[in-house]
Formats: structure tokens, C-alpha cells, sequence
């Protein structure tokens, strides 16, 4: 492919046309390399802070493509993960680009011949894709073939899907990641949206997911003497029929708000019964700190009252876990992401308020930026964290010109 420019300086030179053209050809040159990597990595899925042969991957792919560069790259190795340094020089702002490379537990059950190979565990939400994306983008301008304006921190994360504070997220901006960062972005692929649009919003984007964890102690029994003692599961089942539907007893319809039981455990041998059960509460929402602390104690008090009822029954553990934070996007960086999208034609629409959560909202609490969506649909793909999660590859090439696109242009 022939180089076009290898600084920013000779980039401005470049009609917008040029520089467009250059982005279209780019990421369909590298389409074949994005899909091979994606399925490389498909393959061979790594859970949460076990992702040692990912990182090879991406180290030796990282490697090949600054090989033979005249650019200059410094690479930083952290607890969450790898970024590394492009600088075009020492006066332009750096913008921080990042990807997670995380899979789930979860068994696939499709049927291709790049299906997962190892047993329970499966990219089920997309980091294979969003990888192999970056990469194809860092490989483009390494070699040339794209001039970028800025400098730029190419971020590639551990441990997305843990949900709590000990993201990859949360230890990379703690160990400096946003440090000298002008503005930071984020790219999902999204399996049940349109082909090759992207979404975003500014303001309030996704959700912080909280989770309540309720365990109740008792005396458990025979099975055969009912009379004698308290079970368990008695207790917890009064605790989920009381508390379904509470969250609408303090807050109106128009509060954004999911809370629903995840977990239950109790039990192990049918002639006993338990003198112990657990539940996982799954608290998604929008909240501000005096409504979550308002919410919470209501339902703590809710279930002391059902527990007061019970026979030599205690509250043994009510524990909160508040995970991400609400992911809230800068108007500005919004804004300016939007338009170049729209420059190359693509479509561009607004996202609704999301329940999922991203510990990249750790990112933009340091920095300004924005968090995207690129529709990846296709027949026959179930949603995100199911065992038949196969976003089309067809959304590959465009989310690597998003990359592109976004390090071609002058950032506010």
C-alpha cells in the first residue's frame, strides 16, 4: 500500500478528501488482517487477569508493525494492561484510544470453525473485536499509510468484565494512564444494533452496577420436622417476594432503575434443610450518592423487618459492592467525534441510556472523552453474554476507520 505521510505537519498538506480516501483504504486493506486477529483471539479466550497469551499476541503484533517505522513508540507495561506512547512531537496534545481484551464463563454453542477452544470460556461481549480494531488502526499509522495530528496512547486492558473496583480500568488510571491525556475514547461493538452505525450520547451514558449481597443465618433442620427450627429458604423466599418491585415504591417511573436478583444459593442434600441462604441483588441505575444511600437503606431495613419475623434468624452479611461508575461522556468530545464520522458518511445516532456498565467511565472521570457503540448485527447472534454472541465481521473495517478517523483529525 503506498505511504502517503509520516507527520503531522506533512498531513496538513493533505486535502480532507485525501486524508479520507486514505482512512477508506486503509481499513479495507487491513480487513483481512482485523478478521484473522479477531478469530486468533476468538479461539484462544482469556478470563479477567488471565489474559497472559493475549498480551503475547498483542506484543507480537505490536512489535511487527513498529518495526519497521519511523515513527517513535514507547511502550508501558502496567498490572491492567499494555498502551503504548505515539509521539509526533513534544507541543501536540495526546489523545488515549483504548480496547479491552477480556473474555467471560461462559460455554459457546456456535458453530463456525473459530469457535472458543477453551472449555467455558468465550468472548461473549466483543473484546476480541475490539482488539484486533486497535490493533489494525496502530498498525495503519506505524507504517505510514495514515498520518496522525495528534499524539496518541494506544490503551489495550485487562479485566473489563470483573464489574467492581478492581478493574484493569480502575488499576491503569490509578498507575497514571490518563496522565497528560487531552481526551480519551472508547469503542463497543453492539450486536443487536444496525450494521456500521455508531452510537453515543453526550451526558449519561451507561449505568453504575451495584450489587447487594444478602445472606441470612438460621437453624436449619430435618426436613422431617418442620416444626423445629427455621429454614432458610423459607426466609429467603419471603425477602425476594417483599422486595420485588420496591424500587418503584420510592422512585417514579421516569428514574432509570433495574433491580432484580442474580444469585441464590442455598442448600445441599434434600433431607436438610438449610440453616443458610444467599442473594445477589443486581442494582443498575443512575442514581445520585444521596439516592443510592437512600435505596439502599430502605431495602436493608426491609429485610431486618422480614428477618424479625423468624424464628433464631440473623442478618449474617448485607455487603455493597458499587462497581463502575456512571460512564458520562463530554458534550465536546461527543460533539467532535460526531462530526468526524460524519465527514466520511457515516451514520451517527443518538444512544438511549444504557443498564450496561464499562469501567471506562474510570477513563473519563480523569479526562474528557466519549464512549461508542458500532452496530454489529447480524442474523442469528444472540445478545452480548449468551453462548451464541457473534457479532458480524463485517463492522470490523469501520470501526478501524473510526480509529483513523479520530487520529487523522485535530482534536478540540
Amino acid at each position: 500500500m503506498t505511504t502517503l505521510v509520516r507527520s503531522g505537519k506533512e498531513a496538513n498538506c493533505l486535502s480532507l478528501k485525501e486524508i479520507l480516501e486514505a482512512i477508506r483504504k486503509a481499513s479495507s486493506h487491513l480487513d483481512s488482517y482485523t478478521v484473522m486477529i479477531r478469530r486468533e483471539l476468538h479461539m484462544h479466550p482469556e478470563l479477567s487477569w488471565e489474559e497472559e497469551g493475549t498480551l503475547s499476541l498483542i506484543r507480537r503484533e505490536l512489535e511487527a508493525s513498529i518495526k519497521n517505522s519511523s515513527l517513535s513508540f514507547t511502550v508501558h507495561e502496567a498490572a491492567g494492561g499494555i498502551w503504548v506512547d505515539l509521539t509526533i512531537d513534544d507541543f501536540s496534545p495526546r489523545i488515549l484510544f483504548r480496547a479491552d481484551i477480556d473474555a467471560l464463563p461462559i460455554q459457546e454453542t456456535n458453530e463456525f470453525d473459530y469457535v472458543s477452544r477453551v472449555d467455558g470460556v468465550m468472548h461473549a461481549c466483543g473484546h476480541d473485536c475490539h482488539t484486533a480494531m486497535l490493533l489494525s488502526a496502530f498498525k495503519a499509522i506505524a507504517q505510514g499509510w495514515i498520518a496522525p495530528k495528534s499524539n496518541i496512547r494506544f490503551v489495550f486492558q485487562r479485566a473489563e468484565e470483573v464489574g467492581g473496583q478492581k478493574s484493569g480500568g480502575a488499576l491503569l488510571v490509578r498507575d497514571g494512564v490518563c496522565d497528560g491525556i487531552n481526551s480519551a475514547y472508547g469503542l463497543h461493538v453492539g450486536a443487536k444494533d444496525a450494521l456500521g452505525v455508531f452510537f453515543s450520547k453526550p451526558g449519561m451514558m451507561l449505568c453504575n452496577p451495584t450489587i447487594i449481597e444478602i445472606e441470612v443465618g438460621t437453624t436449619g433442620g430435618h426436613v422431617a420436622s418442620p416444626f423445629l427450627g427455621t429454614n432458610a429458604i423459607d426466609v429467603m423466599s419471603s425477602i425476594i417476594t417483599e422486595l420485588r418491585g420496591i424500587e418503584r415504591l420510592l422512585f417514579p417511573p421516569s428514574e432509570p432503575l433495574v433491580f432484580v436478583p442474580s444469585v441464590l444459593k442455598s442448600g445441599m442434600a434434600t433431607n436438610i434443610r438449610p440453616n443458610k441462604a444467599k442473594i445477589v441483588f443486581a442494582l443498575r441505575n443512575f442514581f445520585t450518592d444521596e439516592k443510592k444511600e437512600k435505596f439502599i437503606n430502605h431495602v436493608k431495613m426491609k429485610v431486618e423487618s422480614i428477618i424479625s419475623s423468624y424464628v433464631n434468624t440473623s442478618l449474617s452479611l448485607f455487603e455493597v459492592t458499587n462497581g463502575y461508575p456512571i460512564l458520562i461522556n463530554d458534550p465536546r468530545s461527543t460533539r467532535f467525534v460526531t462530526n468526524a464520522l460524519n465527514t466520511i458518511g457515516f451514520a451517527v445516532e443518538p444512544d438511549d441510556l444504557s443498564f450496561a456498565g464499562d469501567d471506562f467511565a474510570y477513563y473519563l472521570q480523569k479526562v474528557p472523552g466519549s464512549y461508542w457503540v458500532l452496530g454489529a448485527w447480524q442474523e442469528g447472534c444472540l445478545d452480548h453474554h449468551t453462548a451464541k454472541f457473534n457479532p458480524n465481521e463485517e463492522a470490523l473495517k469501520h470501526g478501524v476507520a473510526f480509529w483513523l478517523l479520530l487520529a487523522s483529525r485535530t482534536p478540540f
